[in-house]
Formats: structure tokens, C-alpha cells, sequence
């Protein structure tokens, strides 16, 4: 029998950053409700992914919607803002990231309303008289797509079952809820697919994801990375590894098969680039 060591160390309630990750069912209705999940309440969504299109360029995109009325939000204090933000590869200089703009008039987030359409379905959609290029997300297994008019309009089908992983916390907790589709359609007027993600921070009120009551600081957290695969026969594989110091550390993966695996044990060893910012 394996039978590691457990640290002592912690107040009550902490249990030394251990935390606890699993696959889970989709449910439309849990991106609708306000009732609190493990005491825990919804800090915002984050609509992001990777796409690349036919001539080869790489586009990372994302939007946080944290419904939060216009006059509430200070961005000041947001771990993001309420904008449309795709970043693309270089293909001139072949290196780095390059902020576009033709996002730019998209609407902003505190615009955006969710509503549970049928059982299946959460649709988050703008005003009809807000301000800024309309935007359209359709959470559901099958029929999902988001447009954001003139810049993005992607459909697609769930290729995993969804992930979720806990971190529990007497002064800071985070429950994350993460699903991911296979998308084509097109982007900046060129066809394109990749994958986009649905994920949700869950946390005690007042705390916002990187800045307050986040338990990713008391765990110290070194690396938060996520990927998704598609291979040649079709299959998928997506999965999620973070790591951090004390007992913090998650690696849950989910295949297309329905197999959905994590990790009870990690370690990790990062080697710093020649610059000192990025990984080798």
C-alpha cells in the first residue's frame, strides 16, 4: 500500500492545498443558476480557445463575462476586462503574438445576459440596444456556436465530458468548471477550426479569479496549462495540469471514449528559457 505523508502545517479548513478533480455531467442549467454551489458562487465565464485558420495563422481568443451591471464594474480591479480579445501569430515575422483589432467594436460584457433556452441549452446573447457589435454563445453538447459579428462565427460538438476540479480553502476556495468543443466555421473572414472551452470560476463572494480571496496564491500555483488534441482517427483528448507548492497540484484528462483520468500524485520541473520569462 502507498500511503504518503500528509503535511500538518495548515489552519482548519485548508487541507494544506490538496485539491480534487473529476469529470461531471453537463448540465445548462448550472451556467443559469443563483443558487451557490459548496458555498461557493459564480465569479464569471470565460469563453476562450485556440483556432487556427487555412492559411496556417494561430488565434488565441477570449472573453470574460461576469455579468456584472455596467455601473458596478470597476476593470481596474477585473482580472479582465469586459472586451473581445484575439491575439494571432505573427506570420510576417514568425515569432511572437500580435493584438488584433478587429475586435474592437465588439459589445462589451456587462451587455451580455444568459437564459436557459430549452433543458439542454444556456444561450448568452447581447442586448438588442446595447452598444457595439452584437455577440451570440450557444451552450449546448451538440448545437453549440458563437458569432461575435464580424470577427468570429464558429460551430461545433462537445468532444470530452466536461472537467471540473476543487480547491478548497477556509478564507479562499475556487471550484472550476470546464467543457470543450471541436469547432470549424470561420474567423476574420477566413475558414478555421479548433477548440473552444466554456469555464467557469466558482468562489466565496467578493473573490475575483488572480486577485482576491483566490486560493491559487495561498497554493502558490507555478503553472496552470491546458490543452486539447485531436488525432488522426477522430479521437480526442483534453486535459488541464496545474502545480504549485504545499499539496496544490491537479492533472485530470477526459478522451473521447468517455475514459476521464486524474491524477492522484505530480511533480513537476520547469526549465526557464534563455530570456527568464518562458519555458524551453
Amino acid at each position: 500500500m502507498n500511503t504518503p505523508n500528509l503535511s500538518c502545517n495548515d489552519r482548519s479548513g485548508t487541507f494544506n492545498s490538496g485539491a480534487l478533480a473529476s469529470g461531471r455531467i453537463f448540465d445548462a442549467r448550472d451556467f443559469v443558476t443563483d443558487e451557490s454551489i459548496l458555498g461557493l458562487q459564480r465569479e464569471a465565464g470565460y469563453m476562450w480557445g485556440t483556432l487556427r485558420d487555412e492559411d496556417g495563422t494561430l488565434y488565441s481568443v477570449m472573453r470574460r463575462i461576469a455579468l456584472t451591471p455596467p455601473g458596478k464594474r470597476d476593470d481596474d480591479r477585473q482580472s479582465l476586462g469586459g472586451k473581445l480579445i484575439v491575439v494571432s501569430s505573427d506570420t510576417d515575422r514568425g515569432e511572437g503574438l500580435q493584438l488584433r483589432k478587429e475586435p474592437r467594436y465588439a459589445v462589451d460584457s456587462a451587455h451580455i445576459g444568459i437564459a436557459l433556452t430549452d433543458a439542454d441549452t444556456a444561450t448568452l446573447s447581447s442586448a438588442p440596444d446595447a452598444h457595439g457589435q452584437p455577440m451570440r454563445l450557444v451552450l449546448n453538447k451538440e448545437n453549440f456556436s458563437y458569432v461575435e459579428e464580424g470577427v468570429i462565427d464558429m460551430t461545433g460538438t462537445m468532444v470530452v465530458n466536461p472537467l471540473q476540479w476543487y480547491l478548497p480553502g477556509r478564507d479562499a476556495a475556487l471550484m472550476y468548471l470546464t467543457q470543450t468543443w471541436f469547432v470549424e466555421g470561420t474567423l476574420m473572414g477566413k475558414r478555421a477550426r479548433g477548440f473552444l472551452f466554456w469555464e467557469e470560476a466558482w468562489m466565496y463572494p467578493g473573490g475575483r479569479l488572480y486577485m482576491d480571496k483566490d486560493p491559487l496564491h495561498d497554493a502558490e500555483y507555478t503553472t496552470w496549462y491546458s490543452w486539447a488534441n485531436m488525432w488522426q482517427d477522430g479521437s480526442c483528448e483534453v486535459g488541464h495540469f496545474l502545480f504549485g507548492q504545499k499539496d496544490f497540484h491537479v492533472g485530470v484528462t477526459a478522451h473521447s471514449d468517455g475514459t476521464v483520468t486524474s491524477a492522484h500524485n505530480m511533480d513537476a520541473v520547469i526549465t526557464r528559457a534563455a530570456d527568464g520569462y518562458w519555458h524551453d
